[in-house]
């Protein structure tokens, strides 16, 4: 079943069957007419020598306002080739505009349209001939406009690994217009967004259980979102349970006729649970290079157009993303050594076999030189513009992100920070907005006086447009005042002030590791012996709840010594709801539990771990489902967990599956008129 998550045949799958639906609808030559938010993913699979050479595509223009031009300008010269427009609506509900003025201009000719969907999409059925009562959506958008014949082709696609074969990115989190699907800029669409958001997510997961014959035997959820999502995808299994096949295979792996200790977890876990760590500054490789330059949905660094980091082409890339920047001097360093006295052994060659083998390699070495030279100059950009550049107070914010954490300043010290940035004037809002929304979290809320006295600075320096911003961000519980929160107009994400929060789930452990930073010194930042690498010495929320489903020796020690157990292969929650309680205010919220009946479950003993033909240990799949997105530092950590989950023998392989990327850029963002 391991071998079924083989993620990068999802790039294959997807492509093949694009290309199928092009050479289904003519095989006469087309013009692909594409949706920008759907051109990165195209970018992915195939290449326009790869699509003109499989399929009848022979012209690429995007949709949007010159396309009426730009099909002028090709029907000219080429007036019988067809029009196939690619889309992807999953998120807007709404055809582009575009498309609609494109239709009402060319009644005559027949409109052929390729939309993005999953295999298990409901709508999906309305596009076939038993269902002629009740027209697509999009059909019926164009009915509006367009009078002629319109054939729909829905290509099921499924999410590609991007920054590893264990990371899956469906690219849910953000809409047409930027807006994010789980913290939207206008609260009042919150509800039905995130509606819509975790209705893509479910099929997401559904189509993947599919696509890889995956049948889910322990679950837990951390969430409203969550529990919802959990609740959404059974309902959808069990209507595939009546299937004659999905029984068969179910029965074979869990019931009477195959005796199999075989498990998959499913965790789903959302932002509102942590809503800390999107705010503070990230410090591994990838994380601090999407927090200057910010990854874009074509895995490509904004900015930055010549540096290609593809984990699969770039083993450097792979083994270093994940990593403290204050550890990647010193392995490119070593790997630059490595690479010059490979290039000097040429000299020791004494044989015609020793030259030859050497310059069989000669490829490969100057393939490595190019990806060290451009690790270098990355890297370099990295550390000059966080010492040099003024506006990113970067090691000052940095240390008052930690004295925030630590609770080392009191409220008067930590207002009057952040106010002396504010004055100053070099720092950009969004990092002041970030500080000001980590103070209020960790502390539940901002003493009045202060909260007024942060809404007129912020006014004045920046002006009244951030007042809509710090609204919003009131409205999420991101930015609270005391009177506020008293009155129950708005909650706090967080209803126990972090430092409590901190020690009962030791998130800030005490090791002989100096707290990382970019530019200072680390003990082994390669081999850090607890996930505080990524952040200011500080574990993510979310990776020590995931911790807790399977390892409760960080509560027993910090929390409370009763624990149901210590270590368990299974997810399980129990024994923390009076925790979640205190941290949340409603442990309902969160859930744990089988989804294989006991009738059909084989006695196991939770340290037992199956092995294969050779002896080794093999690994239960864990997919980790993020809601709102997640980040290049719970990324880091999450890894860094699974190896010491492995070190007390749980074996797992953590499969995360997100909705997108975010950062603090990211989420205070959102919070504004448009999309920073």
């Amino acid at each position: 079943m391991d071998s079924n998550w083989n993620t990068r045949k999802f790039i294959r799958l997807n492509r093949d069957s694009l290309c199928q639906i092009l050479n289904l609808v003519s095989g006469d030559d087309q013009i692909l007419v594409i949706q920008p938010n759907v051109l990165s993913l195209l970018n992915k699979l195939i290449s326009f020598t790869q699509l003109t050479e499989t399929t009848s595509v022979r012209k690429i223009v995007i949709l949007d306002d010159q396309l009426q031009d730009d099909l002028a300008n090709i029907t000219a010269t080429l007036p019988d080739i067809k029009v196939v427009f690619l889309i992807d609506v999953r998120l807007d509900i709404v055809i582009p505009s575009q498309l609609a003025a494109v239709a009402k201009l060319n009644q005559n000719r027949e409109l052929n349209v390729i939309y993005c969907t999953f295999t298990t999409q409901r709508s999906n059925r309305l596009n076939t001939p038993e269902e002629n009562g009740i027209p697509h959506f999009i059909k019926s958008q164009l009915s509006a406009s367009y009078d002629g014949v319109v054939k729909l082709y829905g290509w099921d696609i499924l999410p590609i690994p991007e920054l590893g074969d264990n990371v899956l990115l469906s690219h849910l989190l953000y809409n047409g217009e930027g807006d994010n699907m789980y913290f939207p800029r206008t609260a009042s669409m919150e509800s039905a967004m995130r509606s819509i958001l975790v209705d893509n997510m479910v099929n997401c997961l559904q189509s993947l259980f599919r696509q890889t014959r995956t049948t889910v035997t322990n679950v837990a959820a951390m969430g409203r979102e969550s529990k919802k999502f959990l609740n959404l995808l059974r309902e959808r299994i069990s209507l595939d349970d009546d299937d004659d096949e999905e029984l068969f295979i179910k029965d074979t792996l869990y019931g009477n006729k195959y005796q199999r200790d075989f498990k998959t977890d499913l965790i789903v876990i959302e932002r509102d649970m942590d809503p800390i760590t999107p705010l503070l500054t990230q410090l591994t490789y990838a994380g601090i290079l999407d927090d200057l330059y910010e990854f874009a949905d074509d895995g490509k660094l904004k900015g930055k157009n010549n540096v290609e980091l593809d984990y699969r082409k770039d083993e450097i890339w792979e083994e270093l993303k994940f990593l403290n920047f204050g550890a990647i001097g010193p392995q490119l360093n070593r790997r630059a050594k490595d690479l010059q006295n490979k290039y000097e052994s040429r000299h020791s060659a004494d044989s015609v076999g020793e030259i030859k083998q050497f310059v069989d390699s000669l490829g490969t070495l100057q393939e490595r030189q190019k990806l060290l030279k451009a690790h270098t100059t990355l890297s370099t950009d990295v550390l000059n513009q966080v010492e040099t550049d003024e506006s990113l107070q970067f090691n000052s914010i940095l240390e008052l992100e930690q004295d925030f954490l630590l609770h080392n300043l009191d409220n008067r010290t930590s207002c009057e920070s952040i106010l002396e940035m504010i004055y100053e004037g070099d720092t950009d809002s969004t990092r002041i907005l970030r500080l000001i929304c980590l103070m209020s979290i960790v502390r539940i809320s901002i003493r009045d006086k202060d909260f007024e006295n942060f809404k007129k600075e912020l006014i004045d320096t920046f002006g009244i447009e951030i007042l809509f911003q710090l609204e919003r961000l009131t409205q999420a519980g991101l930015f609270t005042s005391k009177s506020l929160l008293d009155s129950k107009q708005y909650n706090s994400k967080l209803l126990k002030e972090y430092r409590y929060i901190s020690k009962w789930l030791d998130t800030l452990p005490n090791t002989d590791d100096q707290i990382p930073t970019a530019v200072g010194p680390h003990l082994d930042p390669s081999n850090p012996k607890e996930p505080t690498f990524a952040y200011c010495g500080v574990v993510p929320l979310t990776t020590r709840y995931i911790q807790m489903l399977y390892d409760r020796s960080v509560l027993s020690q910090n929390y409370s010594s009763q624990q149901p157990f210590i270590i368990s292969r299974n997810p399980n929650l129990l024994g923390t709801h009076e925790l979640l309680e205190q941290i949340y205010g409603n442990s309902d919220i969160f859930e744990s539990g089988t989804w294989i009946p006991e009738s059909r479950k084989k006695p196991s003993n939770g340290s037992k771990q199956k092995t294969n033909i050779s002896g080794k240990e093999q690994n239960d799949i864990a997919i980790i489902v993020f809601l709102g997105g997640i980040t290049m530092g719970e990324i880091a950590t999450l890894k860094h967990l699974q190896n010491q989950l492995r070190e007390k023998k749980i074996y797992k392989r953590f499969i995360i599956v997100s909705d997108g990327l975010t950062n603090g850029a990211r989420m205070i963002g959102t919070s504004s008129f448009k999309r920073s």
